[in-house]
């Protein structure tokens, strides 16, 4: 059953290494193959193949500081996701089902035990579309957490393949959203320098995703799917022209859309508010409408983004408008 919320900002984008995970699997890594290792500022992770992850401790793997940043910006609720770092979408599909069960097993007590303030969004593993269906029902109807968050442009993982299907139509079944984020473990070093990473790499692999997921008709087929960009959609608000004339003229057509083009699709969709710029901000408020846009921080990546509402109190919204994004469409699209 859906808590009652205190009146005040929601925050549905932020993250989490949990400190409890990060201690089991530091005495259980070689099971996984994972290694671990401690450090001054935390706990340093190394999955197969792939450089060591930088440590994970202090504010990412606590609530303390981000409790104290809520009540300095009137947040009263924040729905965290694990650090997509340590998903484990990298691990052999036989480690990586176990591995994701460990971590939101870990999410949703540590949200638990951190307060009312706090929800979990739960990972699934990526290797098996049976598989993640389970996770996801497994993690909603006996975890109790929100929904779903995917990395965008997952290493030797396409997100957008049809194995995928028994995901999206768990998703839709149980009513929960799905939210797509970029993260470090992509294929981002085939595209761009590794120094553009952070700012490129972890939204055009969102845009991409996303396109492609409305060029395969998965919201004809799950019209009541409730899919979430993270980064204000990355580019994709600002391309979607390129991208609907493309289609409408056959040149870039694997499907015949329902709606008759791409950008019909912009607002069936869901973003949050990390676009760190008004201007951009403004853009997508004309192509999705404030219905469709929820406040969120990046949590622990905050501070790097300005004050929290920024970008909202510079785009001339009046009141009614203001209170959608910072707290009603958060609550009608997670029911939390």
């Amino acid at each position: 059953m859906a808590q009652e919320n205190p009146a005040g900002f929601i925050d549905v984008h932020a993250h989490i290494a949990p400190t409890s995970f990060l201690k089991e699997v530091a005495k259980s890594h070689r099971a996984f193959g994972v290694g671990v290792a401690e450090t001054d500022s935390g706990h340093a992770l190394t999955f197969p193949h792939l450089p060591t992850l930088r440590a994970a401790g202090g504010s990412l793997s606590n609530t303390e500081a981000r409790t104290q940043w809520m009540q300095e910006q009137g947040v009263t609720s924040q729905y965290m996701a694990a650090w997509l770092d340590i998903q484990g979408y990298t691990l052999p599909a036989d480690k990586e089902g176990d591995w994701v069960r460990l971590l939101n097993e870990h999410m949703a007590q540590t949200g638990k035990d951190s307060g009312e303030a706090f929800c979990t969004i739960a990972s699934v593993p990526l290797q098996d579309g049976e598989r993640a269906a389970q996770e996801l029902e497994y993690a909603v109807k006996t975890l109790g957490m929100l929904g779903t968050m995917l990395p965008s442009d997952p290493a030797d993982i396409d997100v957008a393949d049809p194995g995928l299907e028994p995901l999206w139509a768990a998703a839709e079944q149980l009513d929960v959203p799905v939210m797509l984020h970029g993260a470090s473990h992509s294929k981002w070093p085939l595209v761009g320098p590794s120094f553009m990473a952070f700012s490129m790499g972890r939204t055009l692999d969102t845009s991409i995703l996303a396109a492609k997921l409305i060029h395969s008709g998965l919201l004809d087929k799950h019209p009541k799917l409730k899919l979430v960009l993270c980064h204000g959609g990355g580019f994709l608000p600002y391309g979607i022209g390129r991208l609907d004339v493309a289609y409408r003229k056959g040149m870039e057509k694997v499907a015949d859309l329902e709606k008759g083009g791409p950008e019909e699709y912009m607002s069936m969709l869901y973003y949050d508010t990390v676009t760190v710029n008004p201007r951009s901000l403004k853009l997508l408020l004309d192509l999705a409408g404030p219905e469709h846009i929820m406040l969120g921080s990046d949590w622990v990546w905050a501070p790097m983004s300005g004050g929290l509402l920024d970008a909202v109190d510079h785009v001339g919204l009046d009141a009614a408008d203001r209170e959608r994004i910072y707290r009603q469409n958060a609550l009608e699209l997670f029911g939390a």
